[in-house]
């Protein structure tokens, strides 16, 4: 960090005031009032920034907070740490960042220097304006300097200047050894040196004019007011007008000053000091004190940083603390070494005591007389001191174990008296003691304590006791307080039990004046006299109050009129004016604990304390006066690339239409400053078309993904609360819609689709005209086959009369003719049996009934060709089965094996089949002797394959022929397979059995596969 900060800097357009709290330092800080306790804080641990330790503070051009270290270039965008500085390897690390009037921002580094240079995507580039030759001193020298002036920029390091001059580029170097620093007041250069001294620097001749060779400067702050602070390397602060230095006069514990580190000037007036091993101080404008902090984390400070009044930057070895230093509240905690649990404070003679967790704490001035420290006083009672009540003689404390009194020795015993859960001094020398089972009185006479009335039940556990004129308040829990007094020489008690509001509700106690106020839920009050405990009517106050929409809690009013009023998790104030009431709701805001309790002392200091704080304000502080704020609209990013499409460093009058390709956008807002405690909330409103939507959020960055086509307004409010701060930030932009649904692409859309419907109408024509010949041809083929379906319909029907005739035939044959010659074959069969038959007569007979034997195989061959009753109502495959049924018998085993049979055949084709496997059947029952007869059906597309084989005795096929016997049945067989076009064949050989194979093709006209249903 350089030891002058220009303030003359780009971002000054955009330093607007940003709070509307604290804009003033409190008027009892005027003149060396010492502070008490701590300032509010808040701390960034270097983890958290992602910056190495030691880093140096500066502000971009925006005004964001800029850390800088080990490479980086980290910035404060209200609550989000952001890396501005690009991650080349080789970049140079930069020591020191400056911002011009013009924009440019310019950096000092090793043995280089240049342009910070901001990126399209946003990031910083290093720009080395280093010359391919210079000086052999620039390459040991670490620019920690920029001064802007008004004919260029001064980088400066501990062995020389380089004056940039931005117009021409061009560069000049003077070789000056042991700088310390480098400073400008009023159009003049100075430059302090160890070999030196100070001197004024004649830039156009690179002489110097001695000023002081004693003073060497490394430090330098430009007061609010023009004056210019100076710290030596001897460690004095000095006054400095451009002709001599002037003593301040600020003494650190008897001391001059030394080792400051560094030196910072307060935009509302005076400057902060940081002293090595002591810790930082703060000043006003003539020297006064205004503030120390010499706990133990501020003793080794890096970089001090200021830009808006109130909020002052430290840079610690492993933090980075804001410090809001114009807030009136201070805490009191383990960095003032005091253990906080259920703190209660009391004032005893002149001095302020703190009683926290069981132990008892004195507070004193510190040796410099800038600050108070907290002392834990010695030798408490045993088991410590849990209540506490004090006067100007007396301090009471106690505990389970009884009562003790503070004496010059320490603490001594009270005999005799109960535990004290809470104390109460009514008068000089009377004390009440409040226990949970039993309450007592004492008095002080004769150098002693000593009970003086008899003892009260107790009322409970008084877990918070309000003191009034002559009477202790007690809080007790749901729908439950008590009043404790003493009166004519005797102990009182009263209970409040009954309350105006439903559910019962732990009960809060205010004193205002002579009245007490017990508060409930809903902002509602009884009010009862302090004195009698009567309820009295709302006093004129009850109006001021219902100024609070938030549950008042407890209330307190101080000398002046003043009325605090504590919260659930926080604490308001209402200020007496000329007419009503004005409400603070913005001093406290840094008070956020829960359920938290106000002690008035002395007319003058407010303490705040809940289970685990302790809180201090001056009764007198003002409230600040309300100043504007106005977040503004850092950049506006590409999504998609991370490119920037705008950035508060231009200045615009309307955001271009984006193309459609960027619709994928970041918006970046920025609150203005850091007065705030906790990050600030934005309301994000947009609106396109008819279409809107709002949202809060406590992150200032917007991203807005994948936005249609159309004009956007959007709305960013800065709220505190439900509470607007400052003016809403407006953005308009538009979006284009893509390439295909631009106003072009329409006509080029309409073009091409009536061109397209011309194609599709003609398309159609033809597409109508070919499904016409298509169907025509259609309905000829169907016409044909519905034809030829016919005729074969009417060929099965023909053929079905004609079976059906023949059966009948058949049956009639049967019946009469088949019927005689068997008749006529026995007679001739017994007539031939007689044995005294002459031998022409038997001969004549014998041949008689081989003709009769023939005839009746005639006739039933032509039955047979005649009759299929089988084939009546089944198919070929059930009738095969229920012939082998019909014709055999146990031996031999007639066996039928079907596969294919879902395919239709005609019943010609049957006929046959079933006729032919009926012959071969029967002649291997009658003449094989098989044990096993075969019949197999197998259909397919091509051909029906009917296989009858037989494992009997077999003959000679050509010997069958020839000789007579059994030449009726093949030749049947051969003529019926003739008919249907098919194949026999008959394989057969003496003792291997006979196997007849008829194979029939399927034409396409007789086979077709059936529907299962």
């Amino acid at each position: 960090m350089s030891a002058y900060r220009s303030t003359a800097c780009g971002w000054l357009r955009f330093l607007i005031p940003i709070s509307v709290w604290l804009t003033h330092a409190s008027p009892s800080l005027t003149a060396d009032e010492p502070s008490i306790g701590l300032p509010i804080t808040r701390s960034y641990s270097i983890e958290e920034i992602g910056v190495t330790r030691g880093p140096q503070l500066d502000f971009d051009r925006y005004g964001r907070l800029a850390v800088i270290g080990g490479g980086s270039y980290i910035v404060l965008n209200d609550g989000a740490w952001i890396e501005l500085k690009e991650g080349r390897p080789g970049a140079p690390i930069f020591l020191e960042v400056t911002n011009a009037p013009d924009g440019r921002a310019y950096f000092g580094a090793l043995a280089t220097w240049g342009i910070a240079d901001y990126a399209s995507n946003g990031e910083i580039q290093a720009v080395s304006m280093r010359p391919d030759h210079y000086p052999e001193w620039i390459n040991v020298t670490n620019f920690t300097h920029i001064n802007l002036i008004e004919n260029g920029i001064l980088f400066s390091g501990s062995n020389g200047i380089v004056h940039l001059n931005p117009g021409t580029g061009a560069l000049r170097f003077h070789e000056i050894p042991q700088i310390a620093t480098v400073f400008t007041f009023e159009d003049s250069i100075f430059v302090s040196s160890n070999s030196l001294g100070t001197a004024r620097f004649d830039l156009e001749t690179g002489e110097t004019t001695l000023i002081d060779p004693e003073i060497t400067i490394h430090q330098v702050a430009t007061l609010a007011n023009g004056r210019l602070v100076t710290a030596t390397t001897g460690g004095s602060l000095l006054f400095f007008d451009g002709r001599e230095f002037t003593d301040i006069g600020i003494r650190l514990n008897g001391q001059s000053t030394g080792g400051i580190s560094r030196l910072e000037a307060l935009p509302d007036g005076g400057f902060a000091a940081a002293v090595d091993g002591s810790g930082v101080y703060l000043f006003h404008g003539d020297g006064k004190s205004r503030m120390a902090l010499t706990t133990t984390s501020y003793r080794r400070v890096y970089d001090l940083a200021a830009r808006e009044a109130g909020v002052l930057w430290i840079a610690k070895e492993s933090s980075l603390e804001k410090v809001l230093y114009n807030d009136p509240v201070s805490v009191i905690d383990q960095r003032s070494d005091v253990v906080i649990g259920w703190p209660q404070v009391f004032q005893w003679s002149e001095q302020t005591v703190v009683a926290s967790n069981g132990r008892l704490y004195d507070m004193n001035l510190a040796q410099d007389g800038r600050h108070y420290v907290f002392n834990e006083i010695p030798n408490p009672p045993p088991t410590g001191a849990w209540a506490v009540a004090s006067n100007q003689k007396h301090l009471v404390v106690g505990n389970g174990e009884g009562v003790f009194f503070r004496t010059s020795d320490g603490f001594v015993r009270i005999p005799g008296m109960p535990e004290a859960s809470r104390l109460f001094l009514p008068e000089d020398d009377l004390c009440i003691v409040v226990g949970i089972s039993e309450i007592a009185a004492m008095r002080w006479a004769d150098g002693k304590w000593a009970e003086c009335a008899p003892r009260v039940p107790g009322v409970g556990f008084p877990s918070i006791a309000h003191p009034a004129a002559n009477s202790l308040w007690i809080e007790l829990g749901l729908n439950r307080a008590a009043r404790v007094w003493f009166e004519n020489g005797q102990l009182h008690k009263q209970l409040f039990l009954d309350f105006p509001w439903a559910d019962p509700t732990w009960v809060n106690i205010g004193i205002l004046n002579n009245y007490a106020v017990l508060s409930g839920p809903e902002n509602q009050r009884v009010y009862l006299d302090c004195t009698t405990g009567e309820p009295i009517p709302p006093p004129p106050l009850e109006s001021a109050l219902q100024q609070v929409s938030q549950s008042i809690l407890r209330v307190a009013q101080d000398e002046s009129g003043r009325i605090w009023a504590t919260l659930a998790n926080g604490i308001v104030t209402l200020h007496p004016g000329e007419e009503s009431y004005q409400l603070d709701t913005h001093s406290l805001s840094a008070i956020s604990d829960l359920y938290p309790v106000i002690t008035l002392l002395n007319q003058q200091h407010a303490w705040i304390s809940t289970e685990s704080a302790l809180y201090h304000v001056d009764q007198d502080f003002q409230i600040p006066v309300p100043s504007i704020v106005q977040p503004f609209l850092v950049s506006i990013k590409d999504g998609k690339t991370g490119l920037e499409i705008y950035s508060a460093a231009e200045v615009l009058d309307e955001i271009a239409p984006l193309p459609w390709e960027k619709n994928h956008l970041v918006f970046r807002y920025f609150s203005g400053g850091y007065i705030t405690m906790r990050d600030p909330v934005y309301e994000f409103t947009m609106e396109n078309g008819g279409n809107s939507w709002s949202v809060q959020s406590a992150d200032s960055l917007l991203t807005l993904p994948q936005l249609e086509e159309g004009v956007y307004h959007l709305s960013v409010q800065l709220k505190d609360g439900n509470t607007p701060i400052g003016k809403p930030i407006l953005t308009h932009f538009t979006v284009r819609p893509p390439w295909y649904r631009a106003p072009l692409a329409y006509v080029a859309y309409w073009s091409s689709g009536l061109l397209l419907c011309v194609a599709v109408a003609l398309w159609g024509v033809g597409q109508a005209k070919r499904k016409h010949d298509y169907l025509e041809q259609l309905v000829r083929e169907r016409t044909d086959e519905l034809r030829a379906t016919g005729a074969k319909l009417t060929e099965e029907a023909r053929t079905s009369a004609t079976l059906a005739e023949r059966n009948r035939l058949a049956g009639e044959i049967h019946d009469s003719l088949q019927q005689g010659l068997s008749g006529l074959a026995l007679h001739l069969e017994s007539t031939l049996k007689i044995n005294h038959l002459e031998p022409d007569i038997h001969a004549r007979l014998s041949v008689a009934r081989r003709m009769v034997s023939f005839t009746r195989q005639e006739v039933q061959q032509a039955v047979w060709d005649l009759e299929s009753p089988l084939l009546q109502n089944d198919s070929l495959d059930h009738a095969l089965v229920k012939l082998a049924e019909l014709i055999g018998n146990e031996t031999p085993r007639i066996e039928v094996e079907t596969m294919g049979t879902d395919i239709h055949v005609s019943s010609t084709i049957n006929h046959h089949l079933l006729r032919m496997a009926q012959e071969a059947i029967t002649n291997a029952v009658r003449h094989s002797g098989a044990a096993v007869v075969q019949v197999q059906l197998q259909v397919t597309t091509v051909q029906v394959l009917l296989t009858i084989s037989d494992n009997g005795q077999g003959f000679v096929i050509a010997d069958v022929l020839t000789g007579g016997v059994g030449h009726f049945g093949l030749r049947g067989l051969r003529s019926r397979a003739q008919k249907i076009n098919g194949d026999l064949q008959v394989t057969s050989s003496p003792g291997e059995g006979t196997t007849v194979r008829i194979a029939v093709p399927l034409p396409d006209s007789s086979a077709s596969t059936t529907n299962p249903a």
